[in-house]
């Protein structure tokens, strides 16, 4: 079966854009999962930022320690060398300690000298040891000799610690340089007194150690002095000399002093911290090296989030600019994913989203089937321009057709040297009569489709049984001369079924789909008319037209409800307007209905209409049940 002309709102394949006869199932809220999504990963990245910058505090804090360290080791190795020196002892299996090298280094450059005793006091290991040092103590005598209650020319200072149930004793004795060049300026100097004489030999060794030597009066005023003399004190207080004659390292230098009862004059050494390596520079003091960490902190937090950032501008920017000239691609027409050297960029080789891209698998879906849906009405357009074209083409010549008639029979009967018999003029009459009532219909059926799509036609709905309203439809389309041998079988459900219709334009609907399958098919096809429910599980009406004849090839179904598409086949004249199936998917539709079209060439074509089921009136039950 092939129809001379047929029409609809939408286009598509089969009824495209019908209302569904179930209920759809609901979309996944896409958005949300790409929330969901954002927070999972910007925690996650936050966390492991957190994580890091904890490591990193540790490490520089850790670092800060070990430069104070190195700092009080540079400075006074009793206090500090000598704990790191026995931290990183090593004992091998015969009992012989192994020390870090640099540690014995800044040993030897002190000056110092390092022994290690066993239980009985003596020493089992020594380094740098001068020939005046024991080589074993007394009890009594170690301890005098560590709290300066008997002479010793070195201070002492001791560490006992147990490692691996042994107890080592390690003991460093050294002779400050302060101490060391003060004992020889007492000694070559002569009598305290305004006057300062020092040997060159002592002048130069001075100079070699950067130190100062300075002659105090009873009151602390500076009376003689030698060398650096921009880093020491012109007078000292009581408070001042004390202060750097114990804590020395407050400010950069060591200090030695010695009074003398006899003339109360005071003799003062002094000698400024050097700075080693990597205590250069601001390295030189506790606060030099706290700002430097604090400093590295700052800067590493600061390097860390901005390689952060730039690893989000990576992640979540690229993404998001794809996006954005996806969209702007689409607003130019061109209906397709930005593409790079090799394909859509969002895509890998393997035709996979690639793993920045991933975080928004769901917008990227959206876009692909908004730019999928897109280009397909770009093409629906199209060929409904041509097909529009094509259609006022058609609807121009059968509006001509019936004019050009009209026009004809008019100037016959105006002739005045023609003489027209009754009956001639009836017949002309007649026939302008049959072509004004086409156009007439023609021009109706367009207001009708027109009104049905924009939605202007009102309903009145009521509660109808299907059966009794399709047999009275079938009856009455009978009774039209035009399809008086129509073959059409009718076959009512087995019970009542009611829907919410109009039963003014149903009928119109139904009565379009039987002239169709009428007009359009060889004569002697058979048509049979269905009505059935669906189911009990379904609250839905199926009303199915299905004949035997000549059917439709693939085209044609897929474009059988597009308004401006005009069949191929014009065997069967100018019957009808050509808007018969556009009317009635239309009214289907504005019945919140479906209707479906199946057909093969050479094996007929089946029509199928669904509306939604009503409850039957109490009235009609009651008479069912008698």
């Amino acid at each position: 079966m092939t129809f001379r002309r047929a029409g609809g709102a939408n286009g598509g394949k089969q009824g495209d854009g019908a209302a569904s006869a179930s209920v759809p199932s609901p979309v996944p809220d896409g958005g949300k999962r790409v929330i969901r999504r954002l927070i999972a990963d910007f925690s996650l990245r936050l966390i492991v930022a957190g994580i890091l910058l904890v490591v990193l505090a540790v490490l520089i804090l850790y670092w800060m320690q070990l430069k104070l360290l190195d700092l009080d080791a540079g400075r006074s190795f009793a206090q500090a060398g000598m704990l790191k020196l026995i931290d990183t002892m090593e004992v091998d299996e015969s009992g012989t300690p192994h020390f870090d090298e640099e540690l014995l280094d800044l040993v030897r450059s002190e000056g110092g000298w390092v022994q290690m005793l066993d239980d009985q006091g003596r020493a089992a290991y020594s380094v740098y040891t001068p020939e005046d040092v024991p080589t074993a103590y007394k009890p009594g005598e170690f301890v005098a000799y560590w709290k300066k209650k008997e002479p010793f020319p070195y201070d002492l200072a001791v560490w006992i610690r147990q490692r691996g149930g042994v107890t080592y004793t390690l003991l460093y004795g050294v002779i400050p340089e302060e101490k060391r060049l003060l004992q020889m300026v007492m000694e070559t100097a002569g009598a305290p007194g305004p006057g300062l004489t020092l040997p060159p030999g002592l002048e130069d060794r001075l100079k070699e150690a950067d130190a100062a030597v300075q002659l105090l009066d009873p009151s602390g005023r500076q009376v003689a002095s030698f060398g650096s003399a921009g880093k020491v004190l012109a007078e000292y207080s009581l408070q001042e000399l004390a202060l750097r004659s114990v804590y020395g390292n407050r400010y950069d230098l060591k200090l030695a002093s010695h009074y003398d009862s006899r003339t109360q004059y005071t003799w003062v050494v002094t000698i400024p911290f050097h700075e080693k390596g990597v205590l250069a520079g601001v390295l030189k003091n506790e606060i030099g090296v706290m700002l430097v960490a604090l400093a590295g902190l700052l800067l590493t937090t600061l390097l860390l989030f901005l390689l952060l950032s730039l690893w989000y501008a990576n992640r979540f920017g690229g993404p998001v600019l794809h996006m954005i000239d996806w969209l702007q691609q689409l607003g130019r027409g061109q209906f397709r994913e930005p593409h790079g050297h090799r394909g859509p960029r969002s895509l890998d080789r393997k035709g996979r989203l690639q793993r920045r891209y991933r975080l928004f698998v769901d917008v990227f879906l959206s876009l692909r089937r908004l730019t999928g849906i897109l280009s397909r009405n770009e093409e629906m357009r199209a060929k409904l321009e041509q097909t529009r074209e094509e259609w006022i083409t058609g609807v121009s010549h059968d509006l001509k057709t019936p004019l050009t008639s009209i026009k004809g029979y008019s100037h016959m009967l105006e002739a005045p040297k023609y003489g027209w018999s009754a009956d001639e003029i009836r017949e002309f009459a007649g026939v302008i009569r049959e072509k004004a009532e086409y156009m007439e219909l023609l021009i109706d059926d367009l207001s009708l489709t027109y009104r049905l799509q924009n939605e202007a036609l009102p309903l009145e709905l009521r509660e109808t049984e299907l059966n009794d309203l399709t047999e009275i439809v079938i009856r009455r389309f009978r009774t039209n001369p035009r399809f008086a041998d129509a073959r059409i079988v009718f076959k009512p459900a087995s019970s009542p079924l009611f829907s919410q219709i109009d039963e003014r334009w149903l009928s119109r609907a139904i009565e379009n789909l039987l002239a169709n399958a009428v007009l359009h098919n060889p004569a002697g096809t058979d048509v049979e008319v269905s009505v059935a429910g669906n189911g009990e599980a379904e609250s839905f009406v199926r009303l199915e037209i299905r004949d035997n004849g000549g059917g439709m090839d693939e085209e044609t179904v897929g474009r059988l409800f597009e308004r401006y598409y005009r069949g191929t086949n014009t065997e069967g004249g100018s019957d009808g307007t050509g808007l018969g199936m556009a009317i009635a998917r239309q009214i289907v539709l504005a019945h919140h209905g479906n209707i479906r079209v199946g057909s093969e060439l050479g094996r007929g074509t089946v029509v199928t209409i669904w509306l939604r089921q009503a409850s039957p009136p109490v009235e009609a039950m009651q008479e069912d049940q008698v």
